[in-house]
């Protein structure tokens, strides 16, 4: 196990002391910086982020930059720079009404194509929208299988989990984030539309991970597995249930036999999705 800390952005300002202090990061053993509260955009600003940023790879630090705005590019300069949020994300579900599936299907097709996005996902206190409630512990407007989908099709390298550990364990679904990866070797996009739904697909060595979420109108969609070489594959699929729709907690894992090329018809409740692993046989 690797350390991580997260830092307020004042803190690493303090005594203009952030080379001294990230050197001491390295020494104990820290491997990465979760930096939040920059909330700005402006000139002296970004000149910080790049300070930051070289000043961490100088020091063999990953960095997440939280409260942030939208990427720029940094990355491919300095990789180091693994994700950050500029995004309306998942933890705006504890304070506002405004997380709804509509906006998680818009983001795929927005947001995250200006780069790795820290949306924070997983949380497993699946409501319908007439349930949710702003509260803590925080309550997710979409069905777990929508949920665990954030984690094949949402780009971070850097996944940060935002749910208690104790609405997780055990509970169905966790199998799948045991075994979802966070870097990917290719990535195909299946089919989707702005708003509506997105399917995706993305290798990792050998294996192939799909995932699929939905608006608020429950559809049925077939995903295209011509991204396979020839052959025949074991798919191992959670699905929503016929009732996910209004139990959103609700789920079915089965397993099926694939030939590529050949389309798998699925279906997403009001909210939901569906994710699955295919390897070859």
């Amino acid at each position: 196990m690797r350390i991580w800390l997260w830092l307020y952005s004042t803190d690493v300002n303090r005594n203009n002391a952030f080379e001294e202090a990230f050197a001491l990061y390295r020494d104990w053993g820290v491997v990465g910086i979760k930096i939040d509260f920059m909330d700005r955009d402006d000139q002296e600003m970004v000149n910080w982020y790049r300070k930051i940023i070289r000043t961490a790879a100088q020091n063999r630090l990953m960095v997440n930059f939280h409260g942030s705005y939208k990427p720029d590019g940094i990355e491919r300069t300095y990789p180091n720079m693994m994700t950050r949020e500029g995004v309306l994300g998942e933890e705006y579900s504890k304070f506002s009404d405004r997380i709804i599936p509509t906006h998680n299907v818009t983001l795929p097709f927005t947001r995250m194509l200006a780069g790795p996005m820290d949306y924070t996902p997983g949380g497993f206190l699946n409501v319908t929208p007439e349930q949710f409630k702003r509260q803590s512990p925080t309550l997710v407007m979409n069905t777990r299988c929508a949920e665990l989908s954030k984690f094949v099709i949402y780009e971070s390298p850097f996944t940060v989990f935002c749910d208690h550990p104790k609405h997780v364990l055990g509970e169905p679904g966790s199998d799948f984030l045991q075994i979802v990866p966070t870097v990917w070797d290719d990535t195909r996009f299946i089919a989707g539309y702005p708003g509506e739904f997105i399917a995706m697909a993305k290798q990792s060595g050998d294996t192939w991970f799909i995932g699929a979420m939905n608006n608020d109108v429950a559809r049925t969609i077939s995903l295209d597995t011509s991204f396979l070489p020839a052959g025949k594959y074991e798919l191992e699929y959670w699905e929503d249930t016929k009732d996910a729709g209004k139990n959103p907690t609700k789920l079915r894992k089965g397993r099926i036999t694939i030939q590529a090329g050949k389309p798998v018809k699925i279906q997403m409740a009001n909210g939901g999705g569906y994710v699955a692993v295919v390897k070859s046989l």
